[in-house]
């Protein structure tokens, strides 16, 4: 076997694993591109310099073509949410009143939030968390039940 039969394969398998590892869909051109030259290395006959050239040409044409429409399709259900947005839906105490012109504040693990509402809210008022605005919750009040 031709050298670049075996610098191929290991091309193939790196990116491979790398891929599988962040699930970025950015390495994973890199497997497909080198898979026609690694099979015409097995072939033998083609020079090295051109198995070069077709492994960055159908790389980069694998990624300008491919790889947008993977990220649209395939990865559309994954959850991207930021630690912060898990706060939305949960429910907090106002440490200090909200009266539309001072922000409210609300501690979560440990940090000070700033709160926003539709409406003025007194201290100790439970609320709800509905959005991030920047560096705001945007709370409103929870209707006792019963």
């Amino acid at each position: 076997m031709d050298v670049m039969f075996w610098v191929w394969l290991g091309i193939i398998v790196v990116t491979a694993i790398l891929e599988f590892a962040t699930m970025d869909t950015t390495s994973i051109w890199f497997t497909a591109g080198a898979f026609i030259p690694f099979i015409l290395s097995a072939i033998g006959g083609i020079s090295w310099i051109i198995q070069v050239v077709l492994f960055v040409a159908l790389s980069c044409l694998f990624i300008v073509l491919l790889r947008p429409l993977a990220k649209k399709y395939l990865l559309k259900g994954l959850n991207h949410k930021t630690n912060a947005e898990a706060f939305i839906g949960r429910q907090y105490k106002l440490l200090t009143a909200y009266d539309g012109e001072n922000l409210g504040s609300i501690k979560i693990n440990g940090v000070v939030w700033s709160a926003v509402a539709n409406e003025p809210l007194e201290k100790d008022t439970q609320v709800k968390v509905v959005k991030i605005d920047g560096n705001k919750l945007v709370v409103e009040k929870v209707e006792k039940e019963g």
